[in-house]
């Protein structure tokens, strides 16, 4: 089982947000995000992480070749900052929604993502009939 963060987009106020604008992010290491990275954060409409870490590339590149540092040496820099995009990236990814507005409302476990979306949407169903309709005032 995997957990998945929940995160919801802002919406009118009174309103409820669009369900097919809430996004899961699977929680643990990214293979995706390992192997691809600046790239991965565009694929996923993160334009300023991408950027900011496409610059984080270019600057321990810089670096090494600045500093002659060995070649054995830049390729575990790589591999080391590729590591850490790979067990972060879907935390980086949630910063980024954040500044988009959108909020962390929910954690749930499931196989896939799919089943996911079934548990959150199945207890905000449950939640829904559970709470009494609200009663307006009359003046």
């Amino acid at each position: 089982m995997t957990s998945f963060t929940v995160h919801v987009p802002p919406a009118a106020p009174g309103r409820e947000p669009a369900a097919e604008k809430i996004i899961f992010l699977r929680d643990g290491f990214s293979t995706a995000a390992f192997v691809f990275g600046p790239l991965w954060f565009a694929w996923k409409r993160a334009w300023l992480p991408a950027v900011l870490w496409a610059l984080l590339l270019a600057a321990v590149a810089g670096a090494g070749a600045l500093f002659k540092i060995p070649a054995d040496a830049m390729s575990l820099a790589g591999f080391a900052v590729s590591l850490f995009l790979g067990f972060e990236g879907v935390r980086i990814l949630a910063w980024s929604l954040q500044r988009r507005g959108y909020v962390e409302s929910d954690v749930v476990i499931g196989d896939n993502e799919d089943d996911a979306e079934a548990v959150y949407f199945g207890r905000l169903q449950a939640r829904n009939e559970t709470t009494p309709p609200a009663v307006e005032k009359v003046n």
